[in-house]
């Protein structure tokens, strides 16, 4: 009896209590539960948070982005935009006024082609030169010279001024050659340096000739950059002296200097 009494047999069956019973160790306690739950609750709500921020960060640059493209740079003017009416509103006068000069060429071509074709040759004068000699002879102190030059000359001009430009009375008279060179004549009683260099355009004497027996002081300059091509003879008649000037070839001055000589 005692024996079976002291400790259970291999009969006998074990203590439910024991069975359910566990090790201290191996059962969590409620501070290892309070320390873990709490922990790996907020772990779970950061990572949360930061995928959440992760996620909607893209989504507010893309935003962002958008806004800029929809928004116009403060530096850059906007582009206008013309409507199909407008732009043919605007073209509207640019075609009336070509419409319009075309319309104007077309009415001034006719009389353009009506007009006559400009004469190839220069304008003669044919003024009577011998007539006008007469005329200035009543008021020059000398006879003014009339020189008969031959077929194809002409005068365009031939005139008494007693009062000239520069101050000296003289008989002036232009001479058109047959290959129309203007050969001028001035001639005066009261020839003075002053008038001289003017007429001669302060050219100095470069030759000389005589001709029918009157010495020719000849000033000659050729072209050169701005100044054109120039010539003058000057002789000394019995009661004047005379100027002759222009552009002509020499052998023009010669034959004039040789009609006024020989007078």
């Amino acid at each position: 009896m005692s024996s079976s009494a002291s400790g259970p047999g291999p009969g006998s069956s074990p203590d439910p209590r024991d069975a359910h019973a566990a090790p201290a160790s191996a059962v969590p306690g409620p501070s290892d539960s309070t320390a873990d739950g709490p922990a790996s609750g907020s772990t779970r709500s950061e990572r949360t948070s930061s995928d959440g921020a992760s996620a909607e960060a893209p989504s507010a640059s893309a935003s962002a982005a958008a806004d800029d493209a929809a928004t116009p740079d403060a530096g850059q003017a906007p582009v206008p935009q013309l409507t199909r009416k407008q732009a043919s509103r605007i073209n509207a006068p640019i075609r009336g006024m070509v419409i319009s000069m075309l319309v104007l060429i077309l009415l001034l071509l006719p009389f353009l082609w009506l007009q006559p074709k400009p004469d190839a040759q220069p304008y003669r004068a044919h003024v009577d030169v011998s007539e006008e000699a007469r005329f200035a002879g009543d008021q020059a102190p000398f006879t003014p010279a009339a020189p008969a030059l031959g077929d194809g000359w002409s005068a365009n001009y031939a005139r008494w001024e007693a009062q000239s430009q520069d101050g000296v009375p003289l008989w002036n008279v232009g001479f058109l050659s047959p290959g129309y060179h203007l050969v001028d004549m001035a001639q005066t009683a009261r020839s003075n340096p002053t008038w001289l260099a003017q007429r001669t355009q302060l050219i100095p004497p470069t030759d000389e000739r005589t001709v029918n027996g009157i010495t020719w002081q000849i000033h000659h300059r050729d072209a050169s950059g701005k100044q054109d091509e120039f010539t003058a003879w000057v002789g000394e008649l019995k009661d004047s002296t005379v100027v002759l000037s222009g552009q002509a070839p020499s052998a023009e001055f010669e034959h004039v200097a040789g009609a006024v000589s020989g007078q």
